[in-house]
């Protein structure tokens, strides 16, 4: 990846395609102010739809939410890096425009060395959507990417086809589970965890 340039458009406040552990994604430095109004408009998106957030590590995690519970600190220490987004407590230094107003945030810790150094040099969680207008499938090839979507994409990192299923979402509710989006670690969540409907 040319991660050099990557980093240089995301500080610039700028949107990039890369690939990720899951599918092409649509990135931005999530601290910038109107982001998600940028995100939103470029995947033609309501704008009350909340957005996730990538992070590198535990410590990042903590930075932007509030305490986490016992449930919570099991799933980032057995599960992340990898497939799964949690949806935590979020604190004040992500803004009501990335959550839609929503006191919770989508956070995932992806498993692709070269996103969490790029996270890293970065400083801050990064939005992630796919890369895709709403409605359309997710984009597992750069030439799948809609016309539409190029005009407001400062760089696309092209890696080829990646292989790949949207993260499973899930959320802690007291000592029980409640998965929004199977994804593909649902069995594995079911088998460890009480869950709830």
């Amino acid at each position: 990846m040319n991660t050099a340039r990557i980093i240089s458009e995301l500080r610039q406040g700028n949107l990039v395609i890369t690939p990720t552990d899951t599918v092409y994604g649509i990135l931005a430095d999530a601290t910038i102010p109107n982001i998600a109004a940028k995100v939103s408009a470029a995947k033609h998106r309501d704008r009350a739809k909340p957005l996730l957030l990538l992070m590198n590590d535990l410590d990042m995690v903590r930075a932007y939410t509030k305490d986490l519970n016992p449930l919570e600190e099991d799933l980032i220490q057995n599960f992340l890096p990898g497939s799964l987004t949690i949806l935590l407590p979020r604190n004040d230094q992500i803004s009501d425009q990335i959550t839609a107003g929503s006191p919770l945030v989508g956070v995932r810790i992806p498993d692709h060395a070269e996103l969490l150094g790029i996270i890293r040099e970065v400083g801050h969680p990064l939005v992630s959507t796919s890369a895709n207008l709403t409605g359309e499938p997710p984009i597992t090839n750069p030439s799948q990417i809609s016309p539409a979507l190029f005009e407001h994409i400062a760089y696309v990192e092209d890696a080829g086809t990646i292989g790949g299923t949207p993260s499973t979402l899930v959320k802690a509710e007291d000592d029980k589970l409640k998965i929004l989006r199977s994804g593909s670690l649902a069995a594995q969540l079911f088998d460890r965890y009480p869950t709830t409907n």
